[in-house]
């Protein structure tokens, strides 16, 4: 079994897409802390290796994300594949339900998943998202309204919201 993977290069940052079984698993700065256990988590939870090959899910989610950088797509219509605990994949749910130009803290996500005292549980599955801009861990900032953590950095995440909403920051 393989996890077919290629690199994507656009104006905010360089991705590695991945999919398996004709869902998309990896969307994720190609250049991350966690870029290791990110990669090591999916391979174990999928029995699979890492193979470069490219396909109809990562072509059309280079479509898509093309069309969404270029302030032409809101949403996206590619079948996602998460890899996590139960818990991690709860607050990826959640993240979905953040609409296109707007923003959650910590503190909102964790409520919204019916559990307000796993802040920092929630922080740390955010970092985890291996299916960014798809699942907007983007869209989460601290409860004092500041940019906090990205894995592709404050300037792209800047970049990101400012895409999505031109007055926001």
């Amino acid at each position: 079994m393989h996890i077919q993977t290629q690199t994507f290069k656009t104006k905010f940052g360089e991705f590695i897409l991945g999919s398996f079984d004709q869902q998309l698993c990896l969307l994720d700065f190609r250049y991350r802390k966690m870029r290791t256990a990110i990669d090591k988590r999916l391979q174990a939870g999928l029995k699979a290796k890492y193979i470069e090959q490219d396909n109809e899910v990562l072509a059309a989610t280079r479509n898509q994300l093309e069309e969404y950088f270029s302030g032409e797509r809101k949403t996206f219509s590619i079948p996602l594949l998460t890899i996590g605990s139960e818990f991690q994949k709860s607050v990826w749910q959640a993240l979905l339900e953040i609409p296109y130009g707007e923003t959650a803290s910590y503190l909102e996500l964790a409520e919204s998943i019916g559990n307000p005292s796993a802040v920092r549980a929630v922080a740390s599955a955010n970092g985890a998202n291996a299916i960014g801009i798809m699942i907007p861990c983007h869209r989460i900032i601290g409860s004092n309204g500041k940019l906090v953590g990205y894995a592709g950095g404050l300037p792209t995440k800047s970049k990101l919201l400012r895409l999505e909403q031109p007055r926001l920051i």
